[in-house]
């Protein structure tokens, strides 16, 4: 990026397409950094303006600036938030052929496009390299950067490649981006992307006006009845799976609540639909999953309510600091019974499996794939989880937390579609369903398979194995996919089929399981880290000795001397 003049200032730009006079707290100072060409690492919390930081830099100097983040739902928001404003801007999925990406290339050369969104998965790839290198990059933007650290609490190790941005352009500033991350996340982060003298840019932890609150209960659904007929304005209520989103939410519209549900499982046009009526507040409350909420910027949410346990203090700070962004007091509470706090506790013990079981589900999986000793290197099988777990009787958290173990340490590859199975609800009544049984008996005897196999397929997305179903009906896996394909068509289920067939590489030839390498040093820490962060977050859920609520989330993200906020449930329990 040029270091000297501009052509436009960063309020000019702000003035001219967004129609703000002012820049939130810390904004100009980041975009001042990246104009002079520094490296940025900026943690800025949830709502407090983070894409204007690399939108305008790039707008200031008529510049491609290229996005990386893992959220596809959340880039397409923004290119189309761009487009509305004039400002051109692709996302380049993988959806894309090779004939559609070579027309963007094109237009990318030819200047058509000012910002390019790509997950870290595209940007590693090495014909996107070479053809990023002929073209004038200004500014690499790199969202959710947290992710590139394996001490955070969100690793994923796709976002190792990006520690080749450096390499490939050493003279483009880098601006790293996270809503939180702990001192420790933050050195690892300016480590892993190889940042040069990085400007650090943090803005306060503290909310003051809203007010946190976390309370033990013996039924949550009186409780949070009470706090809805409290609250006035829009509602987020976050649920740990889907299903749970689906039966809370159809309860709450049993009670005649302005209610309705969003989750990853939906057909993207009912996304589109919930989230536009709560935006326009025609619906108040919103029940979902972690997937809602991403980029969405509603200023006036009265109230976040966790009715499910969140797996991180990271995940729940995120998504409570949801609520208030007006500055106007707002709430956030989370309510759970014992029953939730034993699933909780059991679940993160399950994150970070013992080194014999890691090592046990190696062999399953070597054995699985029908691999002998010594042989596979760079083989590749197909590689179904589910049936995995079932031939293996092994439990699905603590499996699937094995097995990306296993590819962290580089014995073995999983395509992105290995972990994600297949899932179908069904939609009609039982009446519906009795007059297409009665008049379609290949579909209807399909049907009634479905509804036999898995509980609760008619209130919410269950995952589903195509296999099974095949071996059910004696039928083969494509007879199976068809007639799904055909009741979706129908309009009697939702199907969401696998995106690909999954697939396992090992990278080396198997070895012995009670050989195999595995960097211990590194699991020990990992660990550790590990059991500090759920330990920390277990003391503020049961509020035992941490003083202010507030207080307490911003010295874990590294805050020095917070205030207490005098107004979470703690504060005012002390009060006279």
């Amino acid at each position: 990026m040029q270091k000297s003049s501009t052509y436009f200032s960063p309020h000019e730009i702000l003035k001219k397409y967004w129609g703000y006079e002012q820049f939130r707290p810390k904004q100009l100072s980041i975009i001042e950094s990246v104009l002079s060409g520094k490296d940025v690492l900026t943690l800025l919390p949830t709502g407090a303006g983070k894409s204007l930081c690399y939108q305008i830099p790039v707008l200031c100097n008529k510049g491609i600036g290229i996005v990386v983040s893992p959220l596809i739902a959340l880039m397409q928001d923004q290119v189309r938030d761009l487009k509305s404003r004039n400002i051109s801007a692709i996302h380049l999925g993988g959806e894309m052929d090779f004939y559609s990406q070579q027309k963007v290339f094109k237009e990318i050369k030819n200047g058509v496009y000012q910002f390019i969104y790509c997950s870290p998965e595209k940007l590693s790839q090495k014909n996107f390299q070479d053809f990023l290198q002929n073209i004038p990059i200004q500014l690499i933007a790199i969202d959710e950067a947290h992710c590139i650290s394996q001490w955070g609490y969100d690793f994923r190790p796709t976002y190792r490649k990006l520690d080749i941005v450096k390499n490939l352009f050493p003279s483009t500033p880098v601006l790293a981006m996270t809503a939180s991350a702990i001192p420790l996340v933050q050195e690892d982060m300016i480590k892993q992307l190889a940042l040069k003298q990085p400007v650090i840019i943090t803005d306060s932890f503290l909310r003051p006006n809203l007010q946190y609150t976390v309370q033990k209960v013996a039924v949550k659904i009186h409780t949070l009845r009470s706090i809805l007929s409290q609250t006035e304005g829009s509602t987020i209520i976050y649920c740990g799976t889907r299903n749970n989103v689906t039966q809370l939410t159809q309860l709450l519209k049993s009670y005649k609540y302005s209610v309705e549900e969003y989750h990853a499982g939906l057909p993207i046009q009912v996304r589109q639909k919930v989230q536009s009526s709560w935006m326009n507040n025609e619906t108040q409350i919103v029940v979902c999953t972690s997937a809602f909420g991403m980029g969405i910027n509603k200023p006036d949410v009265r109230a976040v309510i966790h009715y499910d346990i969140p797996g991180s203090m990271e995940q729940y700070y995120q998504e409570a600091g949801r609520a208030g962004r007006d500055g106007i007091k707002a709430k956030a509470i989370m309510i759970y019974q014992q029953s939730d706090w034993d699933y909780w506790e059991a679940l993160q013990s399950k994150k970070i499996p013992p080194i014999e079981t890691i090592k046990k589900v190696y062999q399953h999986l070597a054995d699985f794939v029908q691999l002998p000793i010594g042989m596979g290197e760079q083989d590749q099988f197909p590689f179904d989880f589910e049936q995995f777990c079932i031939v293996f009787e092994l439990d699905k958290t603590i499996a699937r937390n094995a097995l990306q173990w296993i590819a962290q340490e580089g014995h073995v590859k999983f395509s992105e579609a290995s972990f994600k199975p297949s899932m179908v609800q069904v939609i009609v009544d039982r009446d519906t369903i009795e007059e297409f049984e009665s008049n379609n008996i290949i579909g209807g005897t399909v049907l009634q398979t479905l509804l036999r196999t898995y509980g609760g397929i008619l209130d919410s997305p269950q995952m589903i194995q195509e296999s099974l179903l095949a071996e059910i009906l004696q039928r083969d896996v494509y007879f199976i996919q068809k007639q799904l394909t055909n009741l979706a068509e129908l309009g009697l289920i939702q199907y969401e089929p696998k995106e690909n067939q999954p697939v396992v590489q090992f990278n080396w030839n198997r070895t012995s399981a009670l050989f195999m390498k595995l960097d211990l040093d590194n699991y020990t820490a990992r660990k550790t880290a590990f059991i500090e962060r759920i330990q920390s977050f277990a003391k503020y859920i049961k509020g035992s000795a941490i003083g202010c609520r507030s207080q307490f989330l911003a010295r874990y993200f590294g805050e020095k001397d917070p205030i207490s906020c005098n107004i979470c449930d703690i504060c005012t329990s002390t009060k006279d």
